[in-house]
């Protein structure tokens, strides 16, 4: 028989994506991948607008998918764009965009520092009741017989 282990706050996977796909926002923009940023840009929004314990970086990963945005909706709407948004990202443009991805990071970091990882609303923690973690009645050695089965 197979049972289910339970969820530990500090791990859960909408946060796990969030946080690696924010990081990973700079180092593709400094490492001259920018169209390859739209990935992680778009799970960092997706992310924080689907899980409602990451409400505080809305305002944040709003900033993200601006800063972003306009670099690439410059690139697309150019009439003769360079083959990469990389080369045809302005140096303060890329600079913003990998501020504010530096930004959700930190401020998620911040939270989760700030309000711990079994916060209310946050996830279990292991030391959180759970249906498949439930420490088995106490037994009464001085019970009458009354609710037990009976011998036979």
């Amino acid at each position: 028989m197979f049972t289910a282990s339970p969820i530990v706050a500090r791990d859960y996977p909408a946060a796990r994506s969030v946080i690696v796909s924010a990081w990973a926002v700079p180092v593709l923009i400094v490492g001259q991948f920018a169209m390859v940023a739209v990935a992680p840009v778009t799970l960092v929004v997706v992310g924080v607008l689907r899980d409602a314990r990451l409400r505080a970086l809305r305002p944040w990963a709003g900033l993200l998918a601006v800063a972003y945005a306009v670099p690439l909706g410059i690139w697309a709407l150019r009439p003769d764009p360079a083959r990469s948004l990389s080369k045809d990202m302005h140096p303060v443009l890329a600079g913003l965009v990998v501020a504010s991805a530096v930004v959700v990071a930190v401020v998620h970091h911040l939270l989760r520092k700030r309000y711990g990882p079994s916060a209310p609303g946050r996830g279990r923690s292991e030391t959180d009741a759970s249906p498949h973690r439930r420490t088995p009645p106490a037994i009464d050695h001085n019970d009458t017989g009354q609710g037990t089965l009976p011998e036979q």
